[in-house]
Parts: structure tokens; C-alpha cells; sequence
């Protein structure tokens, strides 16, 4: 077999696509694929509860200032926009993560979109952009400080999907010296508290979608979920 039929539609041998797939992070175990798409599914629907809170100031039919080629006003009913629009970014999420496994399984490298997008680029633009667009209908400021909470709970479920499988050599790891040394200590702390962080992440956007405000309990149980690693790492450590 001559170079030119080892090579891929991206110019790249086989084993040089295994390392690019490695590269991008794009080789996940098939329990953190599923809990990803989870998170990523109900973090994409979250606004939802924002649309529900704020049904009776958004307008049956909402202006969105786009213009049609006749020159009317592209405008979107209240249903559409609070229910469809993060509809349509769970379908557009389902889509990245079906592809990412699909050539995960063939181990070849994903389509640039793909790659680009990733697993949590169309959840976090759910979260930004569909409340953005609810608070707009509804009248309600749109001032960055207003978004401050939705950035806070994102980067909690961000960093909880890189704990749930998080290799011994990443830079951002909890480096207990009970786990440190044993690969199982170390695989169930990162897994369970990958999980916490990203319920306490999600449950952030839940009570400020719900009640447009964080209250003071939710910051109670979202460092209690925080905390969780370090009786796990005691309790796996001792097990094992």
C-alpha cells in the first residue's frame, strides 16, 4: 500500500488521526460520553425555565429585528422562542456528541464543525443566547452583570465534565496524597466529584432561571457538592 492510500480526506495517516482524535479530547470512556451528553442535553434546555418564569411579560409574538427579504420583520412566536429555540440548540447538541462517538468509534478525526463545536460549545451558547433573547422580550436589562451567575454555573459544569475522566498527568486534577498513587482512588474521586460539580453548576441555573435570583441555600448545597471529593477521596482510599 503506497502513502497516498494511507492517507485520509484530511492528509493524515491513520495513526496520525488516533493522534489528533487524542489531542483534541475528544477520547472519552463511554460512561463519560453518556453523563456528558446528559449534562449538555439538560444545560442546552435550561432556558426553557427562564421563558416559563418570564411567559407572562415576553409577548405573544416577539420582534426580533430581523428582516425578511420583503423588508417585514422576521418576528417569532412567544412558544418559538421559549421553547423552540433551546429545542433546536438540544437537537444541534445531540448532533455534536452522536458525531464526536460515531468517529470516536472509527477512531478517524472529526469534521473541523465538529471539532470547533465540541460537546459543550452549543449548551454554553444555549445558555447565553436564549436567555439573552428572553430578557430582551421581556423588557428586562440585558447588561452584562446579569449574565455573571450563568458564566459561574457554566464554568462549574465545564470543569466538572474534565473531572469526571480526568487522566493522572492533567494540570488540573485534585493531587490528594491519598489518591495520588492508586488508580482506582483516584478514578472514582474525579468521577463522583466530576458528577457534583456539574449538578452543583446546573443546579445554579436552575434556581436563577426559576427565580431570577441565586439564593442563598443554592450557594449552601453548591459548595456541599464542591466539597464532595474530599470524604470521597477518604472513603476510596480506605477501600481500596
Amino acid at each position: 500500500m503506497n502513502d497516498q492510500a494511507q492517507k485520509s480526506s484530511y492528509g493524515l495517516t491513520r495513526e496520525q488521526e488516533r493522534e489528533a482524535t487524542r489531542y483534541f479530547g475528544r477520547h472519552v470512556t463511554p460512561a463519560k460520553a453518556l453523563v456528558s451528553l446528559c449534562f449538555a442535553l439538560l444545560t442546552a434546555a435550561s432556558p426553557m425555565l427562564l421563558g416559563l418564569h418570564l411567559w407572562k411579560q415576553i409577548p405573544e409574538i416577539v420582534e426580533t429585528g430581523l428582516t425578511t427579504m420583503g423588508s417585514e420583520d422576521d418576528s417569532l412566536p412567544r412558544a418559538v422562542l421559549v421553547f423552540g429555540l433551546p429545542g433546536l440548540m438540544c437537537v444541534l447538541t445531540l448532533i455534536c456528541h452522536g458525531q464526536l462517538w460515531l468517529h470516536q468509534k472509527t477512531e478517524r478525526l472529526p469534521p473541523a464543525p465538529i471539532r470547533i463545536t465540541g460537546r459543550w460549545s452549543i449548551p454554553v451558547i444555549s445558555v447565553l443566547l436564549c436567555s439573552f433573547w428572553h430578557r430582551r422580550a421581556a423588557g428586562l436589562p440585558t447588561e452584562f452583570a446579569y449574565f455573571l451567575p450563568c458564566l459561574l454555573a457554566l464554568l462549574l459544569i465545564l470543569l466538572g465534565a474534565h473531572f469526571f475522566d480526568c487522566p493522572r498527568d492533567s494540570q488540573i486534577a485534585f493531587r490528594f496524597p491519598s489518591i495520588l498513587h492508586w488508580e482506582t482512588p483516584w478514578r472514582e474521586t474525579h468521577r463522583l466529584a466530576g458528577v457534583c460539580w456539574m449538578l452543583a453548576g446546573l443546579q445554579l441555573l436552575v434556581f436563577y432561571f426559576v427565580l431570577g435570583t441565586l439564593p442563598w441555600y443554592s450557594f449552601v448545597l453548591a459548595v456541599l457538592l464542591l466539597l464532595s471529593e474530599f470524604p470521597a477521596a477518604r472513603y476510596y482510599s480506605r477501600k481500596s
